[in-house]
């Protein structure tokens, strides 16, 4: 049997056995949790189980960048671009320990499904709400047509399914796990896409490794290919991935960036509880999951030695194809098919979630009923999936992690800074919310593109501004605030 149909088959029997996993767990959260409907599609009815949520939150990180678009630029950079796993690992577990408990804690006492209905809430500001829907609404288009291009020129490359055929069926498949049941539909097919994910991870990592005849071997002949590909950092240049300030910028994506998306940190809403054991198993899952995953990126470079000539955006494909047995080589394609439905099923529903909530429920209709809202939300996925396959059948991206990235980094910049300061401070307030939220992706749009700094760097400098209006703004109104306060009590003394 060739690859092509081997692959077909086993797409088949994993679409089937997926759907059913997203039926079932979509018909049992609707019946025995929390008895809102809302709540049930947004959260899971807070009833997921831990291990399952932690699953979720991990495999709707990786996406088709850890396991395409990243180690694809890897190979064209060498080992300085393995800091992006140095900083990944820590940026989605040491952040996690601070603002897990207490979002979920305070989002339950506020009433709060979403993330922007969180800030929203906490800084008592209909505009900051609405700010943050509106960037998720549109940023998160990005990072949604990457997906789905990733997954069509996936299945084009192992089934021979034409481009715009494979299209039309992810929109199809991705949409149906969306609707059927919310978190809880989404969270349980990651666990159960998660799994292929891990073997993969593991299995090409370690047979690429002896193939090129150890680190070692790695090292010598990625010396011979290009010596700069061995370098710690890149030199400084405006087209450098890992310069130093890249390097630097790099850890403030992942530990702040990037922690901030809705579609991950959700997940700390949906946690059953807030128990120092619930806490830990979530974590602890996490950790050893995102270290496998993103061992993977180690085959960007054994790849670029034993296939020099491919295209680094197939590199990985290739390998499978070249190296594993016939029915190996069908699950590495599941696998990494996985890995894309994980993010982009994440991604539609926080953005149905963005429209359902906080436009038409919050703002258009504040009468509508739980059952009005989720119907919305649905159709609002339906929309946002056409959207994505309108882009991809007229004029898909060429470079996926370009895209993909574009969208995260004006996410993050937006709520990075609000939402950590919603945590951390008392202080902050949502005068400087608001105008922080605005700053932070006109800042990065400016330094990345209007003045081509380096793509990490802007990051950081866009977090940095950020910041300094969230701080600047909020002394100064708690500073006017006091000495009014001060003011009235000189006026009109207590008797």
């Amino acid at each position: 049997m060739t690859l092509q149909q081997t692959s077909v088959i086993f797409f088949i029997g994993f679409l089937i056995f997926v759907g059913l996993v997203a039926f079932i767990s979509g018909k049992l959260g609707n019946r025995t949790t929390s008895g809102s409907a809302d709540v049930d599609y947004y959260l899971g009815g807070r009833s997921t189980p831990t291990v399952v949520l932690a699953f979720s939150y991990v495999t709707s990180s990786i996406s088709a960048a850890c396991f395409m678009g990243d180690p694809g630029i890897m190979s064209t950079v060498g080992w300085p671009y393995y800091w992006v796993v140095i900083a990944v690992i820590p940026g989605l577990i040491i952040p996690a320990v601070l603002l897990m408990p207490k979002m979920r804690m305070q989002a339950e006492k506020l009433g709060s499904l979403t993330i922007p209905e969180y800030l929203g809430d906490r800084y008592k500001s209909e505009t900051l709400r609405l700010i943050i829907a509106g960037v998720i609404s549109v940023f998160y288009i990005f990072p949604l047509v990457a997906q789905f291009k990733g997954a069509a020129v996936l299945l084009e490359s192992f089934t021979g399914i034409s481009f715009k055929a494979g299209l039309a069926i992810i929109s199809v498949v991705i949409v149906f796990y969306v609707i059927v049941g919310g978190l809880k539909s989404v969270a349980w097919t990651d666990f159960v896409q998660g799994l292929p994910m891990l073997v993969i991870s593991v299995v090409l990592v370690v047979l690429s490794l002896k193939a090129v005849g150890g680190f070692n071997g790695l090292e010598m002949k990625l010396a011979e290919i290009n010596p700069d590909m061995l370098n710690i950092v890149q030199a400084e240049a405006s087209d450098a991935q890992m310069s130093l300030s890249g390097v630097i910028g790099n850890f403030m994506f992942w530990c702040v960036i990037f922690i901030s998306q809705p579609y991950l940190c959700s997940r700390f809403l949906a946690i059953p509880d807030i128990k120092r054991k619930t806490i830990g198993t979530f974590l602890i899952t996490a950790l050893i999951l995102s270290s496998v995953y993103n061992s993977f990126y180690l085959c960007g470079l054994t790849g670029r030695v034993l296939f020099p000539d491919v295209p680094a955006d197939y590199l990985t494909v290739t390998m499978a194809k070249e190296m594993l047995p016939t029915w190996a080589a069908a699950l590495m394609m599941i696998g990494i098919f996985a890995a894309m439905m994980s993010t982009a099923t994440s991604v539609l529903l926080v953005v149905g979630q963005a429209i359902g909530r906080d436009f038409y429920s919050k703002t258009i209709n504040k009468n509508a009923t739980p059952e009005q809202e989720v119907l919305v939300t649905r159709i609002a996925v339906i929309v946002i999936a056409a959207i994505c396959f309108g882009f991809n059948f007229v004029n898909p991206p060429e470079f996926l992690s370009v895209v993909l990235y574009l969208g995260l980094s004006g996410i993050g910049s937006c709520i990075g800074v609000p939402l950590f300061s919603a945590i951390i401070s008392q202080k902050s307030t949502k005068e400087g919310a608001i105008v922080s939220a605005i700053a932070g992706p006109v800042s990065y749009l400016v330094f990345n593109y209007g003045m081509a700094i380096n793509y990490w760097f802007s990051c950081l400098l866009a977090i940095l501004v950020s910041a300094i209006f969230m701080i600047g703004i909020s002394t100064y109104i708690n500073h006017s605030q006091k000495t009014q306060n001060g003011y009235k009590a000189c006026v009109d003394p207590v008797k």
